[in-house]
């Protein structure tokens, strides 16, 4: 086989040098070294691993040239991932691993998953809830994850009784407390009911049913239940719920409620609380096991409960009275004024009790007059009177101080020209009237997702998505709804449509809000009142959907009703828990993001959860040329990566002399 003499320049090492890493094997074994002949040159390889000199003839073929060196495989290196040596100078790619499998995790320069990051780090291996000895909230697993530890049973809550992140409360356990038990196998003391109205047989239909109250507050009272203070309060929700509640729960749209934890033996107390309705049941409750208690209704009278002192100014078209009493307010419960029933009546130009009923300016010429009542009811007088100014004031301010107050159609004048009640809408009073209409539930919110949602389980829609009834004697009155205000249910088929009934919280635009306003535009009930003596106004028939609309106004009115407050618990911060990358947990609940790495750095990467490392120092740790033992040419690191060892000066090559990755020659001496 013939050769080219060739002589050995430094352009010869510079080639070598550039082709390196795209040769796949190296050299024969005719007795040249490094692949080229002793006298240099300036090829290099083809694809087939034939010599090539720099016109693209043929120098050698791999089957028997001059080269003393001949390069291995990645097979014959037992190799399967990153760069390595082939032994003569050149560069093998052995591959890449599949996840999670990374270069080194198996052994040197082989694919396995041994705790090794697909970079070379140590893993950073996720910490469990149990591993940091939680058990509620979220956490950070120390490598930029987020671990969900769980949830509280109350009266514990997450970090209440000290202990970051750990279930518990910071009230002494006494009185029911005592009769909460532990169930095996992770059962509970179970109870399941459902609040209702406490609307009487001769007003349902068919033996329905009363219809369901939801958003009330349902709980097991550790302590005596006060009784309420007389007079409007400007409080926040749930500042009027006492006993210590010891489990609780909120009814759902069909009234429906679990308590879990209850107490175990014979008259365990059950409070259903919704604003300023509230009732005290017992029930016997047996241990670890779920019992069905069947329907409480709200308090129908002084002697079953509390019900929120009303007042009624009387009204010629809607009869508010007739509502609440087919709700199942007891008759005797609607006296004048100090007669003490519940709901006290004045008279605008619509029924009254007795002969002795006082006129509506009774009620609101004096603002002090007004705040002794829980909620005032301004129904229709079916024409716009006029109200004075002052007392227009008086019932500002009676919001503001937290009293509530509902109106319908004409009674906007308590409204419509008085900031800042005027500004809570676009007032367009006494723009028309119509026989009939569709209304259409604005179920943009929350409450008008509920409001739709009861209304269908009532019966009161005419179809159900999108959420619509029937409405008679709508009226037009006010063209939109200002912000915060909202709308829950608005005309359809008009030109333009428009609201038919809205609500707001006072006072009006602050932040510190404890009122509220309901406005209706629209008929309810009681056509032609005025003169009669309660109930001959009243029907005995069950309610219309008007009417049932109406009664979840009344409910809203009165709420609402969030868990009372719970212990405090102090948040932790990043920097407390030595903690400075990645989420974790504050101790109380909430989440944290402690930052993140600059890179190479990563969450864990250094092995330490929670810090910052470098994606370079793990267990498979990098070998040297002088710990493989070269001291020429590319090498792998074993860990993925490459290392450069070195040249060698002519005549020798690197694994010229057998000996791959060493420099040396095979011509005799």
């Amino acid at each position: 086989m013939g050769i080219k003499a060739l002589a050995w320049t430094a352009s010869a090492i510079a080639v070598l040098a550039g082709v390196a890493g795209a040769v796949a094997s190296c050299g024969g074994d005719d007795g040249t070294t490094g692949g080229f002949p002793l006298d240099g040159g300036s090829g290099g390889r083809d694809e087939q691993g034939n010599v090539i000199d720099t016109d693209g003839s043929v120098i050698t073929t791999p089957d028997g040239g001059s080269s003393a060196c001949s390069p291995k495989t990645c097979q014959q290196l037992g190799f399967d991932c990153g760069d390595n040596a082939d032994g003569c100078g050149g560069v093998l790619q052995c591959g890449v691993c599949n996840a999670p499998d990374v270069c080194g995790g198996g052994g040197f320069s082989k694919c396995g998953n041994n705790g090794f990051a697909p970079d070379g780090a140590v893993a950073c291996v996720p910490t469990t809830c149990a591993q940091l000895a939680i058990n509620c909230g979220p956490a950070g697993d120390g490598c930029g994850g987020v671990l969900q530890c769980g949830t509280c049973v109350l009266p514990d809550i997450c970090g209440g009784g000290g202990k970051p992140s750990i279930c518990g409360n910071s009230v002494p356990c006494n009185g029911l407390c005592k009769q909460q038990v532990t169930c095996d196998g992770g059962g509970t003391t179970t109870l399941k009911g459902k609040v209702v109205a406490g609307t009487l047989p001769k007003y349902l239909p068919n033996n329905a049913v009363p219809d369901p109250v939801p958003n009330v507050l349902v709980y097991v009272p550790n302590a005596p239940v006060l009784a309420f203070s007389k007079g409007v309060q400007c409080s926040q929700c749930g500042a009027d719920v006492s006993g210590s509640p010891l489990v609780q729960a909120t009814t759902d749209v069909d009234g429906t409620f679990t308590l879990t934890n209850v107490p175990v033996g014979n008259n365990i107390p059950v409070v259903i609380q919704l604003g300023r309705w509230r009732r005290q049941v017992t029930f016997n409750v047996p241990g670890c096991v779920t019992t069905a208690i069947g329907d409480i209704h709200m308090p129908r009278n002084k002697s079953e409960g509390d019900i929120p002192l009303t007042a009624i100014s009387t009204g010629s078209v809607d009869g508010f009275e007739c509502v609440l009493l087919k709700m199942g307010v007891d008759q005797a419960e609607f006296t004048n004024p100090a007669g003490g029933g519940r709901i006290e009546t004045y008279l605008g130009n619509g029924a009254r009790i007795s002969n002795q009923t006082p006129a509506e300016s009774t009620l609101t010429a004096k603002l002090a007059t007004l705040e002794s009542y829980d909620q005032v009811f301004f129904p229709c007088w079916g024409g716009q009177i006029a109200k004075p100014a002052a007392t227009q004031q008086n019932v500002v301010d009676y919001t503001d101080n937290g009293g509530r107050v509902f109106a319908t159609h004409f009674s906007y004048t308590w409204l419509y020209n008085i900031a800042p009640f005027s500004q809570t809408a676009t007032w367009n009073a006494n723009a028309g009237s119509l026989v009939s209409t569709s209304a259409e539930i604005d179920t943009s919110f929350n409450k008008g997702q509920t409001f739709a949602k009861w209304l269908g389980i009532v019966g009161a829609l005419t179809q159900q998505n999108p959420a619509r009834m029937n409405i008679s004697d709508p009226r037009h009155d006010f063209d939109a709804v200002v912000s915060p205000a909202v709308r829950t249910m608005y005309t359809v088929g008009q030109n333009p449509n428009f609201p038919l009934n809205y609500s707001f919280d006072t006072p009006w635009g602050k932040q510190n809000q404890c009122g509220r306003v309901v406005y209706s535009d629209f008929h309810v009930a009681g056509t032609n009142s005025g003169g009669q003596t309660f109930p001959a106004e009243c029907t005995a028939s069950p309610m219309t959907a008007q009417e049932k609309a109406l009664e979840f106004m009344i409910w809203d009115l009165a709420s609402c009703v969030p868990p009372p407050p719970k212990p405090l618990c102090t948040p932790l911060t990043c920097a407390q828990q030595n903690i400075s990358c990645g989420p974790a947990g504050d101790g109380c609940g909430g989440l944290l993001q402690c930052g993140n790495c600059v890179s190479p750095q990563t969450c864990g990467g250094g092995g330490k959860s929670g810090q910052c490392g470098a994606p370079d120092g793990g267990p498979c740790a990098p070998k040297t040329c002088a710990q493989l033992g070269f001291d020429c040419g590319p090498a792998g690191d074993g860990c993925g990566g490459l290392i450069q060892c070195g040249t060698c000066n002519a005549p020798d090559t690197c694994g010229g002399g057998g000996n791959g990755g060493v420099c040396g020659n095979s011509a005799p001496h």
